[in-house]
This record gives structure tokens, sequence and C-alpha cells, in this order.
């Protein structure tokens, strides 16, 4: 048999020796990525966690309170539905949880002495918050209960308020009237064309 020189020999044995070492610093590359990707996900999904039970805290120890201003609101009335959308600045520090929405004030009558019906917009504002951060509050309500006669709402804050009126109804001409003015202006053109005095030869 042929037996290999001791030289060659070495050198494939070195080889092998090279394979080996890389397949297992490969594997272990791969072992430590994986590992580094689930705990990297962990972290994050802890982290998603605390903050969620972050925001349900804070949601929860928040009181309503009126905004500081109003600045916008407009008012559309369709299939009977008032949908009324509001704007304004409320007072807190935090940009998170704000809320606002648009209540209904509770009053002896649906309208006010000018028709209008009466909205408070509040937000969730922090208990004894006493800065001056204004945080822009963003309301919208659709109303099913609309009273006969109305005009339009009325927007209360801390220290304004805001009107929002209805459109004027535009009033519908008749073709029957129309065409009576028409038939009485002919026929006032043909009385003055007969009754005109002729001229001198």
């Amino acid at each position: 048999m042929m037996e290999l020189a001791p030289g060659l020999d070495s050198g494939l044995w070195a080889g092998e020796g090279v394979v080996c070492g890389c397949t297992r610093r490969g594997s272990r590359y791969l072992r430590h990525r994986s590992c580094y990707m689930k705990k990297a996900i962990s972290v994050w999904g802890i982290g998603l966690l605390v903050l969620v039970g972050i925001a349900v805290t804070h949601g929860a120890t928040l009181e309503q309170k009126l905004v500081t201003r109003v600045d916008t609101a407009t008012v559309v009335l369709k299939h009977k539905t008032l949908t009324v959308v509001a704007t304004g600045m409320g007072r807190t520090p935090t940009p998170m949880g704000r809320g606002g929405k648009l209540l209904r004030r509770k009053t002896d009558r649906p309208l006010d002495k000018d028709s209008l019906v009466e909205y408070d917009l509040v937000f969730n504002a922090v208990p004894n918050y006493t800065g001056f951060k204004l945080k822009p509050i963003k309301a919208k309500v659709i109303d099913r209960s609309v009273p006969e006669g109305l005009k339009g709402v009325r927007v209360f804050s801390e220290f304004n308020q805001y009107d929002a009126l209805l459109p004027e109804p535009t009033k519908r001409k008749s073709l029957l009237s129309s065409f009576g003015k028409k038939r009485e202006k002919q026929s006032q053109e043909t009385t003055g064309a007969i009754t005109g005095s002729s001229p001198h030869p």
C-alpha cells in the first residue's frame, strides 16, 4: 500500500482542523445571535407592557375638567342627527390620555334663550396641576336628540364660549308663483300698449 508523505498527511489534518474550527465558530455565532434576538424581543415586550400599565394607571388618576378656552366649533344637522366638533386648549403637563369630550349641559330646557344647545368641552386633566402648559384638545359628538327650533350650539370653557350656528334654510321658489308673476307682467305690458295715445298726424 502507498503511504502518504508525512508533510502531506499533516497538511490534510491541518485543513480538517480549520474546517471544523470554522464550523464550530459559525454555530457559536448563530446561537449567540439567536439568544440576543430573544433577549431583545423580551426586553421590548416588557417595555411595552410597562408603558401600557403606566398609561392605564395615569388615565385612572385623571379627572374631567373644562378646557381653558374654546377656539373653534362646527355644527352640521343632517337627517335629524346633530354632529358637533370643537377644539380648544387645556391646561395639562402631559401629552398622553387627554381624551377630549363634549358633554351636553343639564338644563331645564332643551334650548337656551337663543335657541342653542349647550355643551361643555372637557378633557382628562391631571389633578392639582397648577402650571400653565396648554395642550390642544379636540372632541366630537353625534347627538340624535335634536329639539325643535334648533339654531345651533354653544360650547363652553373656563374663560369663553363659542357659538356655532346652522346655515339659514334656503327658500325654494314656487313654480306657480313665478308663472303667475310672469303672466301679470305680460298683461300689464299689453294693457299699456292698447291704452297708449296715438301720435298726431
